[in-house]
């Protein structure tokens, strides 16, 4: 399993940003250029968060991008579901092919995974990325998030 180039450059984009004072807009160059990431490739992953309502966008003249909401509120899952859709490691979960008649022998295993990484992802917010600097350091510093916000 491999994190997409989307949720990576995604989660790395909104971690530059809670880097930020809450409420700044930054143009898509400069997080591309903080984080070394491709600038053309950012601006499809940066639409996405938009849509999302992760991000906010304004344009014209100092216009850019910001957090929609305070960097407490934002989760990991947030920004990767964002785009990458709903986290599902197993087939039968996604439905492209369901065990039939009954779960599979693995079911209850990937569901297992699925949810434990599902949990971790929700409850590391940007607050904690961006106190501590850190994603290991911040994943022994967090408490757990509330599910749902």
């Amino acid at each position: 399993m491999r994190l997409s180039t989307q949720a990576d450059y995604a989660v790395r984009a909104v971690y530059e940003l809670s880097l930020r004072e809450p409420g700044a807009v930054v143009q898509t160059h400069d997080i591309a250029a903080a984080q070394g990431l491709p600038e053309g490739y950012l601006a499809k992953v940066i639409q996405s968060l938009v849509h999302a309502g992760v991000l906010h966008s304004s344009r014209g003249t100092g216009g850019g991008v910001s957090l929609a909401r305070p960097r407490a509120e934002v989760s990991v899952r947030d920004v990767f579901e964002a785009v990458d859709g709903p986290l599902k490691l197993h087939r039968c979960d996604a439905h492209t092919q369901p065990c039939e008649p009954g779960p599979c022998g693995t079911h209850s295993f990937w569901q297992r995974i699925e949810d434990v990484f599902t949990t971790e992802l929700e409850r590391m917010d940007f607050e904690a990325l961006a106190t501590c600097r850190s994603g290991a350091e911040a994943g022994d510093a967090v408490a757990p998030r509330q599910a749902g916000r």
